[in-house]
Protein backbone atom coordinates (compact mmCIF):
# COMPACT_ATOMS: atom_id res chain seq x y z
CA UNK A 1 0.00 0.00 0.00
CA UNK A 2 1.70 3.59 -0.79
CA UNK A 3 2.38 5.95 1.97
CA UNK A 4 -0.47 8.55 0.64
CA UNK A 5 -3.20 5.62 0.61
CA UNK A 6 -2.06 4.20 4.02
CA UNK A 7 -2.25 7.72 5.67
CA UNK A 8 -5.93 8.45 3.94
CA UNK A 9 -6.78 5.15 5.92
CA UNK A 10 -5.67 6.24 8.90
CA UNK A 11 -7.26 8.99 8.82
CA UNK A 12 -10.50 7.61 7.81
CA UNK A 13 -10.17 5.12 10.72
CA UNK A 14 -9.32 7.90 13.17
CA UNK A 15 -12.91 9.68 11.61
CA UNK A 16 -14.76 6.63 12.04
CA UNK A 17 -13.63 5.71 15.52
CA UNK A 18 -14.51 9.31 17.19
CA UNK A 19 -17.92 9.28 15.03
CA UNK A 20 -18.40 5.59 16.90
CA UNK A 21 -16.49 6.15 20.20
CA UNK A 22 -14.03 8.56 20.85
CA UNK A 23 -10.60 9.71 19.60
CA UNK A 24 -8.08 6.77 19.31
CA UNK A 25 -5.55 6.83 22.16
CA UNK A 26 -2.98 4.50 23.14
CA UNK A 27 -1.05 5.55 26.51
CA UNK A 28 -4.49 5.43 28.58
CA UNK A 29 -3.84 1.61 28.62
CA UNK A 30 -0.83 1.08 30.08
CA UNK A 31 -1.90 2.69 33.27
CA UNK A 32 -5.02 0.35 32.93
CA UNK A 33 -2.76 -2.34 32.97
CA UNK A 34 -0.37 -0.51 35.68
CA UNK A 35 -3.40 -0.32 37.94
CA UNK A 36 -4.16 -4.02 37.45
CA UNK A 37 -0.35 -4.90 38.54
CA UNK A 38 -0.90 -2.73 41.29
CA UNK A 39 -4.28 -4.52 42.26
CA UNK A 40 -2.30 -7.42 42.61
CA UNK A 41 1.23 -6.65 44.32
CA UNK A 42 -0.07 -4.12 46.34
CA UNK A 43 -4.00 -4.17 47.03
CA UNK A 44 -4.06 -1.81 50.39
CA UNK A 45 -2.11 1.04 47.87
CA UNK A 46 -4.47 0.70 45.25
CA UNK A 47 -7.13 0.91 47.15
CA UNK A 48 -6.34 4.10 48.96
CA UNK A 49 -5.23 5.87 45.98
CA UNK A 50 -7.56 8.31 44.09
CA UNK A 51 -6.82 7.60 40.30
CA UNK A 52 -6.45 3.70 40.50
CA UNK A 53 -9.87 3.58 41.84
CA UNK A 54 -11.51 5.36 38.85
CA UNK A 55 -13.15 3.43 36.33
CA UNK A 56 -11.19 4.76 33.25
CA UNK A 57 -8.44 3.56 34.78
CA UNK A 58 -9.49 -0.50 36.23
CA UNK A 59 -11.41 -1.26 32.79
CA UNK A 60 -9.99 -2.63 29.46
CA UNK A 61 -11.70 -0.86 26.67
CA UNK A 62 -11.12 -0.26 22.95
CA UNK A 63 -8.05 1.64 23.21
CA UNK A 64 -6.66 -1.75 24.95
CA UNK A 65 -7.89 -3.60 21.93
CA UNK A 66 -6.60 -0.59 19.78
CA UNK A 67 -2.76 -1.42 21.53
CA UNK A 68 -3.14 -5.13 20.38
CA UNK A 69 -4.05 -4.46 16.65
CA UNK A 70 -1.05 -2.14 16.34
CA UNK A 71 0.97 -5.00 17.46
CA UNK A 72 -0.59 -7.32 15.52
CA UNK A 73 -1.24 -5.30 12.47
CA UNK A 74 2.64 -4.79 12.30
CA UNK A 75 3.56 -8.32 13.03
CA UNK A 76 0.88 -9.31 9.90
CA UNK A 77 2.28 -6.63 7.57
CA UNK A 78 6.18 -8.01 8.21
CA UNK A 79 5.01 -11.12 7.49
CA UNK A 80 2.94 -10.52 4.35
CA UNK A 81 6.11 -8.55 3.14
CA UNK A 82 8.87 -10.97 3.95
CA UNK A 83 10.15 -8.41 6.04
CA UNK A 84 10.24 -10.07 9.73
CA UNK A 85 13.96 -9.16 10.96
CA UNK A 86 14.35 -8.65 14.76
CA UNK A 87 17.00 -6.57 14.84
CA UNK A 88 18.68 -4.68 18.25
CA UNK A 89 20.50 -2.23 16.81
CA UNK A 90 19.90 -0.06 13.83
CA UNK A 91 22.76 1.08 11.87
CA UNK A 92 22.16 4.29 13.31
CA UNK A 93 23.36 2.99 16.51
CA UNK A 94 26.78 1.25 15.09
CA UNK A 95 27.40 4.18 13.02
CA UNK A 96 26.90 6.63 16.41
CA UNK A 97 27.54 4.14 19.37
CA UNK A 98 30.31 2.16 20.24
CA UNK A 99 28.18 0.74 23.01
CA UNK A 100 26.81 -2.71 23.28
CA UNK A 101 23.18 -3.96 22.70
CA UNK A 102 22.09 -4.07 26.22
CA UNK A 103 22.74 -0.07 26.21
CA UNK A 104 20.60 0.05 23.36
CA UNK A 105 17.34 -1.79 24.55
CA UNK A 106 18.05 0.05 27.68
CA UNK A 107 18.06 3.64 25.84
CA UNK A 108 15.04 3.26 23.77
CA UNK A 109 13.11 1.75 26.79
CA UNK A 110 13.95 4.84 29.13
CA UNK A 111 13.28 6.80 25.88
CA UNK A 112 9.79 4.97 26.09
CA UNK A 113 9.26 5.33 29.67
CA UNK A 114 9.90 8.82 29.13
CA UNK A 115 7.44 9.57 26.28
CA UNK A 116 4.29 7.91 28.21
CA UNK A 117 5.07 9.72 31.42
CA UNK A 118 4.90 12.96 29.90
CA UNK A 119 1.99 11.94 27.81
CA UNK A 120 -0.10 11.41 31.20
CA UNK A 121 1.61 14.16 33.05
CA UNK A 122 -0.08 16.27 30.33
CA UNK A 123 -3.33 14.31 31.09
CA UNK A 124 -2.99 13.27 27.41
CA UNK A 125 -2.16 10.77 25.01
CA UNK A 126 0.42 11.51 21.63
CA UNK A 127 -1.75 9.66 19.63
CA UNK A 128 -4.99 11.23 20.82
CA UNK A 129 -3.36 15.18 20.67
CA UNK A 130 -1.54 14.76 17.55
CA UNK A 131 -3.65 12.27 15.43
CA UNK A 132 -6.94 13.27 16.85
CA UNK A 133 -6.24 16.69 17.74
CA UNK A 134 -5.36 17.20 13.47
CA UNK A 135 -8.91 15.28 12.98
CA UNK A 136 -10.76 17.69 14.93
CA UNK A 137 -9.04 20.34 14.19
CA UNK A 138 -7.74 21.33 17.48
CA UNK A 139 -5.69 24.26 18.06
CA UNK A 140 -3.57 22.64 20.37
CA UNK A 141 -2.51 20.31 17.85
CA UNK A 142 -0.67 22.77 16.12
CA UNK A 143 1.94 24.02 19.11
CA UNK A 144 1.73 20.28 19.81
CA UNK A 145 2.90 18.73 16.13
CA UNK A 146 5.42 21.75 16.35
CA UNK A 147 7.03 21.01 19.67
CA UNK A 148 7.12 16.95 18.84
CA UNK A 149 8.42 17.19 15.38
CA UNK A 150 10.89 19.99 16.53
CA UNK A 151 12.61 17.97 19.51
CA UNK A 152 12.73 14.75 18.07
CA UNK A 153 14.86 16.44 15.14
CA UNK A 154 16.80 17.97 18.00
CA UNK A 155 17.14 14.78 19.91
CA UNK A 156 17.59 12.63 16.96
CA UNK A 157 20.64 15.27 15.88
CA UNK A 158 22.20 15.14 18.92
CA UNK A 159 21.80 11.31 19.08
CA UNK A 160 22.71 10.56 15.64
CA UNK A 161 24.95 13.06 14.39
CA UNK A 162 27.17 10.93 12.26
CA UNK A 163 25.18 8.99 9.11
CA UNK A 164 25.57 5.83 8.14
CA UNK A 165 27.08 4.74 4.57
CA UNK A 166 24.20 4.03 2.53
CA UNK A 167 25.16 1.32 0.97
CA UNK A 168 26.58 -0.83 3.86
CA UNK A 169 25.51 -3.87 4.67
CA UNK A 170 24.91 -2.69 8.47
CA UNK A 171 21.70 -1.18 7.15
Amino acid sequence: MPWWAAGLLLGLVQILAIALVKPMGVSKQFVVVDTKVLNRIAPEYSENHPLLNDDQYTKFGYGGWFNIGIILGACLAALHLRAWKVRTVSAWWRRNHDAPVLLRLIAGFCGGVLLLLGARLAYGCITGQFIGGWTQLSLSAIPFTITLFGFGMLVAYLVYPKKPNRFSQEE
